[in-house]
This record gives C-alpha cells, sequence and structure tokens, in this order.
C-alpha cells in the first residue's frame, strides 16, 4: 500500500499503487477516524462521491480531472468516523485516489478495524442502483446524476449489518448475454476476474497483462454472497440467452465462488423481466438442480419491485422495500441475527 493509506480502511475492490489507489466499483469506500475541521481529497476521474461523519452524509460532490477537493466537517470537538463512498457507477473508467488528509490543525485516528461479517453482491444495474435517484420518464442522459450506489439495496443491507462488503456490479451486463449484446466480449463472470474491471478493457488494449490486474480472491472471503445477475440476458432487443447456456454459466460461477471462498452462502435473487419474464423460471431451475445435487448453501428468492426510477430502474423507496425483504434472509444465512 501507498503510505497515505496507513490511517484507512478500505472496502469494496482497490487495486493500491505507490502513488495512488483506484477502484472502479459503485459503494466503494474509505473509512478512517480523525479530529479535523476539514477534510482533503486528492482524486482523479470522473464520479460522485459522498462524504459522511458519524453515519449522516455532510457533503456530495463530483469529480474529475485531477483535483484536490475540501470538504468541511461539521467542526464538533473530539474524534470522528469518516467514510468517502464513491456512488457513481465507473463502466467504464475508475477513479484514483491519490491523498486523504486533514487541515492542519487536524490529526488522524488509528484507522478502524475489519468488520467480522463479510457480504459480497454480483449484480448488474439494479444492484448498482442505477437512475435511483430519479423517476421514468426523465432525460436519460441525467444518469449520472441520478445514481447513487449509497442508497441501493445492497449498501443499505451491508451497513444495516455493520459488514465489510464488495458490491460488484455492472450495468448492462449479462452472465452469458448483455443488454442487446453490447460489448459482448465482457460480460459480468469476465468483468469480475479483475480487480479494476472498469479499466480491465483499456488496460489490456495498452499492453498490460491480465494476470497483473487480476483480483486476488484471497484478499476478501464473503461469508455471504448475494446474486442478483440475468435481469439483460432476457431483456431488450433478442436474441435473448439460451436457457443450457444460462444455466451451465450459474452453475459454472456457484463452483468458482464455492471453491474460492469455502463455505460461503449464496442467495440467488430473481425478478420479472420483460418481455417473457424468463429470469426467474430459469434461476429456479438453476436452485432446484443445485438442492437436488445435495447442496445445502444456497437459498432463492423473487422481488417485486417498483421500477418507477429512471429508465425503468427501482427508485430509491423501492431499493428500500428490496433490503427489507432481503435483510433476514442475509442474516440467516450469515448467521447475524439475533436470539
Amino acid at each position: 500500500m501507498n503510505e497515505f493509506s496507513k490511517n484507512l480502511l478500505f472496502t469494496g475492490r482497490w487495486e493500491h499503487g505507490k502513488e495512488y489507489s483506484r477502484t472502479s466499483a459503485p459503494a466503494a469506500m474509505v473509512q478512517f477516524k480523525a479530529a479535523a475541521k476539514s477534510l482533503e481529497f486528492e482524486l482523479e476521474g470522473e464520479a460522485r462521491f459522498r462524504v459522511d461523519e458519524d453515519g449522516k452524509e455532510i457533503a456530495v460532490f463530483t469529480t474529475n480531472s485531477k483535483n484536490v477537493y475540501k470538504v468541511k466537517t461539521t467542526g464538533s470537538a473530539g474524534s470522528h468516523a469518516y467514510r468517502l463512498i464513491k456512488i457513481s457507477e465507473s463502466n467504464p473508467g475508475g477513479v484514483h485516489l491519490y491523498r486523504v488528509a486533514t487541515d492542519k490543525s487536524g490529526k488522524f485516528e488509528e484507522p478502524p478495524k475489519p468488520s467480522n461479517r463479510r457480504i459480497e453482491f454480483i449484480g448488474d444495474s439494479f444492484t448498482v442502483g442505477f437512475g435511483d435517484e430519479g423517476q421514468n420518464g426523465q432525460d436519460e442522459s441525467l444518469v449520472f446524476e441520478k445514481t447513487n450506489a449509497s442508497k441501493s439495496f445492497a449498501f443499505l443491507i451491508a451497513d444495516g449489518y455493520k459488514a465489510d462488503f464488495q458490491v460488484n456490479a455492472f450495468s448492462g451486463r449479462g452472465l452469458v448475454r448483455n443488454y442487446d449484446n453490447i460489448v459482448p466480449e465482457w460480460p459480468i463472470p469476465r468483468l469480475y476476474e479483475f480487480t479494476v474491471p472498469g479499466e480491465a478493457p483499456g488496460d489490456i488494449a495498452n499492453g498490460i497483462a491480465e494476470s497483473t490486474i487480476r483480483y486476488d480472491f484471497d484478499s476478501f472471503h464473503p461469508q455471504v454472497i448475494v446474486l442478483f445477475i440475468g435481469i439483460n440476458d432476457f431483456q431488450g432487443n433478442p436474441p435473448y440467452a439460451k436457457h443450457d447456456a444460462f444455466k451451465k454459466a450459474y452453475a459454472n460461477l456457484l463452483d468458482k465462488l464455492r471453491k474460492a471462498h469455502p463455505g460461503v452462502k449464496f442467495l440467488l435473487l430473481s425478478t420479472k423481466v420483460w418481455p417473457n419474464d424468463d429470469l426467474t423460471p430459469t434461476v429456479k431451475a438453476i436452485y432446484d438442480a443445485q438442492k437436488a445435487a445435495g447442496k445445502s448453501d444456497l437459498e432463492f428468492m423473487t422481488l417485486t419491485t417498483a421500477n418507477v426510477g429512471l429508465l425503468g430502474h427501482p427508485d430509491i423507496h423501492s431499493h428500500e422495500d428490496m433490503a427489507k425483504a432481503i435483510r433476514p434472509v442475509v442474516g440467516r444465512l450469515g448467521r447475524w441475527l439475533s436470539r
């Protein structure tokens, strides 16, 4: 890690270099404790960030070219817990974090300790929180401003359990077929292999060896993985994913995750998709086949979503409803429910 990282706790997939740390993940987060009147974040890359003090939002700002972004704290005495949350998606793209600093009179405390609860979310735009602060019918060019990953069901669940987490989700991407067959060579399983998947295609195109930018699966072992994949395989303009290919790819992903994280538990999610509503019966068939094969490490549930956000996506209220429905199942799988 770089020198400035010593006071920080990173959540989500980050790659750490000598000069900066970089990420492309929605809801990627940096946590620290400090007594300060103001904070400075040196960042580069197009993104939107939220800053919290003791769990309450105190600022939202947008980054692009390399710059130092200053945020005033509440100024109350003593040390406080801060977190910098990347609320936008980078697909493609990414952000570089060069430095976190306090004002001259401020000081950092010891970094927060990792949680003993760990969750991973793998999905598409529904998991990102795509357009959740917008409304259906608004100009689709507002996606960047209206996406807030910190209000997605994934973030709400992880935050509620005070769990360390990763949100590995990619709008428009599917398991074997992306929405309208966009960038067909980069579906979710391939993007998932890289630490900074939003920048991986460019890295590879510039001659960087894939082996040097692949994610180290030993760096984070989730106890629960929530899979909400397949929406883009079965909607948009046809042809859609072939059911057998989808089932095979899903089973292969489960086996890969079991091998990487022994003892992990899974929650398989589905919802209604248009026009044929193929996703739910297909995922249910995968679940049934897994149970018939003797697997006892997974559960399945369907979600009803009010897709009134931007471009027909769940809005923040629907994300709250999804989080409420999913939370007890995740708690049971992780054995985190209070007795």
